[in-house]
């Protein structure tokens, strides 16, 4: 090894050297902690809200009536159009009256005679009578005479309740409407003959003004509706029921319970109710599904908090707080029901810790957080439209996921 080759060897041992001693003279990394995450934090709302159950089932006409033909005949004219508003006493067929025209006619004769005749029998009566009291007279021929005479009224009433009846097939002859209503469709054409023995169904009509929905509830949603009464009412209150079709997003129609079964069906364990709704816009039409909420409690001093402040996981539903020390924990809750973004929540009654009106719940930053995480909490107070609690008006239905831990409860 030659001596310039031996110094730059030692000479980049040296310079190695010197590199890791300055390097080894340096603060070693520290790991540093991240500030506390920011989170919105609203203590619950605090409000009485009434709580409504949802059933649905069909409506149905208050009133019906199906149009059969009186007497036997040829249908001369159809005086309306299928889906006519019709009046009691609106003429809706004519039936060729020209047959019982002539019985009527007939009748009437039949009644003159039997008018003459009694005429007859007593001036036939009176003449004898004054022979009679002369002694030229027998009383057996007095007795027949005054038996004419009785038999030529009971003519008389029989040739009048013949008459009557020919008026009333006359009558028949012009069919009318028995209610008052929309009329369907005509089963016979003109010119076709109808009976009346069978008798020949024409049309149907039913009542427009207002329609009833049928459905039932559960027995133990009836004990939760009879345990509400209030006791001073003797049971009895005023309930309003409120109405949606398969189109409608909200509930536009109001209604009230018209009737209740007297007994729970034991065979389906349900309890059948009926209630009564205006239709002054024609829109409800027999036979429709629908679905019907009504209230069944008043929740007293309930909590409310918006929707997007809960989470659900494997065990239920819960939400997130900021204790005094600024750390989160969890509170299992029971969701209920839904008013516009807010939600009922109620302690859950098995949790270890129960949720409080003084909580403060996180409501924004609900990612970033959870439980046993210190963060810095930002005030905020909830308000709501002290509208959407109304008892008149009805809130939105619970989600899916409210609605089966709360039969999850129940249970």
């Amino acid at each position: 090894m030659s001596f310039l080759t031996a110094l730059c060897r030692y000479a980049s041992l040296a310079i190695a050297a010197a590199i890791f001693l300055v390097g080894g003279c340096r603060p070693a990394n520290q790991y540093q902690e991240p500030p506390p995450s920011k989170v919105t934090v609203a203590k619950p709302l605090v409000r009485d809200v009434t709580v409504y159950m949802e059933e649905t089932g069909t409506t149905e006409a208050v009133q019906r009536a199906e149009v059969y033909a009186r007497v036997s005949g040829v249908l001369q004219k159809i005086l309306f159009q299928p889906n006519d508003e019709v009046k009691e006493g609106d003429v809706l067929f004519n039936i060729q009256p020209d047959e019982y025209v002539a019985k009527r006619d007939l009748a009437k004769a039949d009644l003159e005679l039997a008018r003459v005749a009694e005429a007859k029998a007593k001036n036939d009566l009176e003449r004898q009578r004054q022979v009679f009291e002369k002694g030229a007279v027998s009383e057996m021929k007095m007795v027949e005479l005054q038996a004419e005479v009785d038999g030529s009224a009971a003519q008389i009433n029989a040739a009048q309740a013949k008459l009557d009846q020919a008026e009333i097939d006359v009558g028949y002859t012009a069919v009318k409407a028995p209610i008052s209503g929309r009329v369907g469709k005509s089963y016979v054409k003109e010119g076709n003959l109808v009976s009346s023995l069978p008798a020949t169904e024409l049309t149907t009509i039913i009542s427009n003004d207002a329609v009833y929905a049928n459905f039932s509830i559960s027995e133990r949603a009836y004990l939760r509706f009879v345990d509400s009464y209030d006791p001073d009412q003797k049971g009895k209150r005023d309930v309003t029921l409120f109405l949606a079709r398969a189109t409608d997003t909200d509930f536009p129609y109001e209604g009230s319970v018209n009737f209740t079964d007297l007994t729970v069906e034991q065979g389906t364990g349900t309890f059948a109710i009926r209630g009564l709704f205006q239709n002054t816009d024609g829109r409800l039409t027999p036979g429709l599904f629908v679905r019907i909420r009504f209230p069944v409690e008043v929740n007293k001093d309930a909590m409310l908090a918006p929707e997007r402040a809960t989470a659900v996981d494997q065990a239920g539903s819960y939400v997130l707080i900021v204790n005094d020390e600024n750390v989160v924990e969890r509170r299992d809750v029971v969701v209920g029901a839904k008013f516009g973004a807010m939600v009922v929540i109620a302690p859950e009654p098995h949790a270890e810790e129960a949720l409080t009106a003084d909580d403060r719940i996180i409501l924004d930053g609900v990612q970033f957080s959870r439980p046993g995480a210190v963060v810095d909490p930002q005030p905020s107070e909830l308000s709501i439209d002290e509208s959407l609690l109304n008892p008149n008006k009805p809130a939105e239905p619970s989600s899916p996921a409210s609605e089966a831990e709360n039969a999850e409860t129940d249970q």
